[in-house]
């Protein structure tokens, strides 16, 4: 009777009753629960098509618990204990066009990486890598994650293992063993992403001062910490002002600075669109692409590059709300005007 008594009244056992309490009946022990939260569906707007996942998201869990003299303790200044759950179609992903093909040695990387990239314009073809999109932001659990950056002399290290003889660079040769041992094909998103992160200056080169930036910045320092970062690097991609940023660099590093090209050919233009686009697809690109191959346009502008997306963003697919008096680039009058004209052919 003394030993039930005692039990009963035992700090311990009070401190249990408290903690049962202030969780309630549906709460379970956190040494039996894992909190994981949903990924919300992402909001699209109705002139794309998207192929990219969703996005993770968080769940804290907040415990309260009482302390030896009986005092209740809140323990929401403490760090949460966070679960991620990470979203994503279970579906097969996008194929590769068809026509879109891997590259012997035959000729030069920058020609094979440029006829590749032309190559898959012709259907839209998705050639950002699929395979990283899906792979949780967790994984990047390297250097990175840790806070720590790299030595100097390790990317050093790494930067000279693709330098070229004749240049303080990384050129073709060094680019193309550079895509090898990242697993990746030189026409895939990633590789663009890439490029847009180290700054680079122009295609299918990057300097030491670039690749050196660019390492520190992302915190890497050979090929597989580089690629573990992957997954964060494509949900970076895709953030709305992020975006717009990859958007602009694409039209300057598509550009053959060496000849002080200032538009770039529609020949070009047209892959670097598609390959911009290939997350999420504006349904007017392929009617867009149709127009300049079908009229006598030879190059698009900075101004006409950089006016497109908000173009795509806010006219809708029929052309209903397009307003001439407004400041669009007189290249977007030709193009309803050209519309125009097919749709009342047709009918």
């Amino acid at each position: 009777m003394g030993q039930s008594i005692s039990n009963k009244s035992s700090p311990e056992n009070h401190r249990r009753e408290s903690t049962k309490q202030a969780r309630g009946p549906d709460r379970q022990d956190s040494s039996s629960r894992s909190s994981l939260g949903t990924s919300p569906k992402q909001p699209h707007s109705q002139h794309y098509t998207s192929s990219a996942s969703t996005t993770p998201t968080t769940t804290t869990r907040n415990t309260a618990s009482m302390d030896n003299n009986g005092t209740m303790v809140d323990h929401k200044n403490q760090a949460p204990n966070r679960h991620r759950s990470y979203g994503g179609s279970s579906s097969n992903p996008p194929p590769i066009s068809s026509s879109s093909t891997r590259y012997g040695s035959s000729y030069g990387y920058q020609e094979r990486r440029k006829h590749a990239i032309t190559n898959n314009s012709t259907s839209g073809g998705h050639t950002y890598s699929t395979r990283f999109a899906n792979r949780p932001v967790s994984d990047t659990t390297t250097t990175a994650a840790s806070g720590q950056q790299p030595k100097h002399s390790q990317i050093d290290k790494y930067f000279m293992k693709y330098k070229d003889d004749t240049e303080d660079a990384i050129l073709a040769e060094g680019m193309e063993k550079f895509c090898v041992d990242l697993g990746v094909d030189p026409t895939e998103f990633i590789v663009l992403v890439l490029a847009w992160k180290f700054e680079a200056s122009q295609m299918c080169r990057f300097t030491r001062e670039e690749f050196i930036n660019g390492c520190q910045k992302m915190k890497v320092h050979d090929a597989k910490s580089l690629r573990e970062r992957f997954p964060e690097l494509l949900a970076e991609a895709r953030r709305e002002r992020n975006s717009k940023e990859l958007y602009n660099f694409t039209f300057s590093f598509g550009l053959d600075h060496s000849t002080g090209q200032r538009t770039l050919p529609v020949e070009m233009a047209i892959p670097l669109w598609n390959l911009v686009f290939s997350q999420r697809r504006p349904l007017l690109l392929d009617r867009w692409f149709h127009f300049l191959q079908s009229t006598d346009v030879r190059g698009i502008s900075r101004d006409t590059w950089n006016m497109f997306l908000p173009f795509v963003k806010s006219i809708a697919p029929n052309l209903s709300n397009y307003d001439e008096s407004e400041a669009w680039p007189s290249l977007f009058d030709d193009f309803v005007e050209y519309e125009e004209t097919n749709k009342m052919s047709s009918s």
